[in-house]
């Protein structure tokens, strides 16, 4: 009888044991600030995408949120000197005030034609000029996905 709580106190120690184990390691949490405008600037111009004249330009107007951490305007050769706004965030949340600071620009007659090419992929927040074709805009968006 005593053997046989014995053995039972055992297996049940080894049970209890085995379930606290290690098990499946915990997935690695990709951090939100993923990509800097200089990998999203190399990732188009490796896609055979004009990015002419990139430039650091940390102010923005219009009011527009200043939460990036970091902002490069460039040309696109087709309508230079007009082009694009590569824009990086560290924050989720400064993410969305853009976002959102877009959604207000598009809700008003006035603006609304300046934004209709912004992209997010990521921390990233890719827009070009209203002159640009729209096939073109569209190859631009396609690179800016495949960035991984």
């Amino acid at each position: 009888m005593v053997a046989q709580r014995y053995l039972a106190g055992l297996v049940l120690a080894i049970c209890v044991l085995a379930g606290c184990g290690p098990g499946q390691p915990a997935p690695t949490a990709v951090p939100f600030a993923r990509y800097s405008a200089q990998q999203v600037l190399d990732h188009l111009v490796q896609a055979g995408l004009s990015v002419e004249k990139p430039q650091r330009d940390m102010l923005v107007g219009r009011d527009a949120p200043a939460g990036f951490s970091d902002r490069y305007i460039f040309e696109i050769e087709a309508i230079a000197p007009n082009g694009g706004q590569v824009l990086v965030f560290n924050d989720p949340a400064r993410l969305a005030e853009w976002e959102a600071y877009i959604e207000r620009l598009r809700a008003r007659s006035t603006t609304r034609r300046d934004v209709i090419y912004t992209y997010v992929h990521h921390n990233v927040l890719l827009q070009l000029n209203a002159n640009l074709m729209p096939d073109v805009a569209q190859a631009y968006r396609d690179a800016l996905e495949r960035l991984e």
